[in-house]
């Protein structure tokens, strides 16, 4: 039997190295981090912020990309008073809840999408709808035009496994006056 087909090859740019790396990913967030305290104090919500966290939703799961937006809004927090702003504390605290509210929803929506995404990829490599037989050998065209043995074709593309026997209807027209315990490999039946 063939081997199992590679899985498919990801249409997003951001699916292959470096984006998917979790290590990138904390770097790029440090450096939002860093350019976002040089922009000083005018910039109130670091849209920036996002890209990482959406990043890490998308390739590193939601756990982690959620404890990235906080620590990013922690900082944020800080920045606002290295900056001497002139808010009132419960405005900020305000300020930094929202913050992490919008984040937070914004990276749980991408992590969903996520998983979705992965989910449909996994499903459309499952044998669904009409699959193309030859009326005579039973084997099967593929996408691509080329023909496979069905077991070929079955277990490249699922978690199916083939074992092979002979069926009793088989048995009786391909070996008529052998006893189908024989062909079978079974113990006589008590008659």
């Amino acid at each position: 039997m063939s081997e199992r087909l590679p899985p498919p090859q990801t249409e997003y740019f951001f699916e292959h190295p470096p984006w998917n790396n979790h290590w990138v990913l904390f770097g790029l967030a440090l450096a939002m981090s860093c350019f976002d305290f040089l922009a000083g104090p005018v910039i109130m919500f670091p849209v920036f912020f996002v890209i990482p966290v959406a990043l890490l939703a998308w390739n590193c799961g939601l756990r982690t990309a959620l404890k990235m937006g906080a620590v990013l809004c922690i900082i944020r927090f800080c920045i606002q008073y290295a900056w001497g702003i002139p808010y009132e504390v419960h405005v900020a605290v305000i300020n930094a809840v929202l913050r992490v509210g919008i984040l937070f929803f914004i990276t749980f929506l991408i992590g969903k999408l996520s998983q979705q995404t992965k989910a449909l990829r996994a499903r459309v490599r499952t044998l669904e709808g009409i699959l193309p037989t030859c009326g005579f050998c039973k084997d099967i065209r593929d996408e691509n035009g080329c023909w496979h043995e069905i077991e070929d074709y079955v277990t490249s593309r699922t978690e199916a496994q083939f074992s092979h026997s002979v069926c009793p209807k088989c048995v009786a027209k391909h070996y008529g006056d052998i006893p189908q315990e024989k062909v079978l490999g079974e113990a006589p039946s008590p008659s």
